[in-house]
């Protein structure tokens, strides 16, 4: 709840006028207690878990043929996109009564903790995008680390082997885990905005951009963005199963190359330009012993 009561002692208390934006904050939140604000994030969760797989589920149902194509593992059967989708809700009751029951009540006494503000001004944009690049840059060196753990024999045994039980996942396969494997990767969230507070409007959206980020990396198909980890290069993980020594990072790649973890990856993928280097030559001299 803000300490002032009217959109003129508001403008009063910053010296100047309000943007838009901070006036439609204002006329939401003013009145609203803190608890319930900041409760707000398990609604974030909710849609978020709900909508970010939705883009590649209609790709592949109403355009399968080019969604094939993209495909990193073409030659692994996949059940119709609705199937999947309705079988990933049915599986996430648990996630869903964790985000609607502790979690709210947990976040909501770290806010406190962190500094968290929720009043006005409202962080500028560049304020925000330094924010989120903190907070990506800690997120992907602590996540890296608990990956390595997770795969260490007591690890992956007890906590994480469910995760891996997707080989050629799709994006449902992000929150396709154990209540301790999503518990301790939502930990290493709270890590960049605890060490640089920020408005409760960058956590929203440094949550949201951290789930779809999550489905992308899962969604199994073919895209290539400078220094992001992204599905090609977190699905050769998957694809290594559970012995892989390769591929950590969640989002950038920084971590696996500084500590020598890509190895099997680039590996894997001078193998596979060798074996389409070699098809493409067999069919050019195909080609050419036809016209003689």
């Amino acid at each position: 709840m803000m300490p002032y009561g009217t959109a003129a002692g508001a403008e009063a208390a910053l010296g100047r006028s309000m943007s838009w934006a901070e006036a439609l904050w204002f006329r939401y939140s003013a009145a609203m207690p803190e608890l319930w604000l900041t409760s707000h994030i398990a609604l974030v969760y909710l849609v978020m878990y709900a909508v970010a797989p939705l883009p590649v589920m209609v790709l592949q149902q109403l355009a399968p043929a080019y969604a094939l194509r993209h495909k990193l593992q073409p030659g692994v059967p996949q059940p119709s996109p609705v199937s999947v989708y309705l079988s990933y809700i049915s599986e996430s009751k648990g996630l869903t009564l964790s985000v609607l029951g502790p979690f709210p009540l947990i976040y909501s006494a770290a806010f406190k903790l962190f500094g968290v503000r929720t009043g006005l001004p409202l962080p500028s944009v560049w304020e925000t995008a330094m924010h989120l690049v903190v907070y990506s840059l800690v997120e992907d060196y602590l996540s890296y680390w608990l990956h390595r753990f997770l795969h260490t024999k007591w690890g992956y045994e007890k906590i994480h082997s469910a995760h891996h039980e997707k080989t050629a996942p799709s994006g449902f396969a992000g929150s396709y885990a154990t209540g301790t494997d999503l518990t301790l990767y939502t930990i290493t969230l709270f890590f960049g905005p605890a060490i640089v507070p920020s408005h409760v409007t960058t956590h929203w959206l440094w949550f949201s951009i951290r789930i779809m980020e999550a489905f992308d990396a899962h969604c199994g198909l073919a895209r290539f963005i400078p220094f992001f980890g992204g599905a090609e290069f977190h699905d050769y993980h998957h694809y290594a199963g559970k012995k892989t020594k390769s591929n950590f990072s969640s989002v950038f790649r920084y971590c696996d190359y500084i500590y020598g973890t890509n190895k099997g990856y680039m590996y894997h993928k001078r193998s596979l330009a060798k074996l389409k280097m070699k098809e493409v030559k067999h069919n050019m001299k195909g080609s050419s012993g036809k016209e003689d």
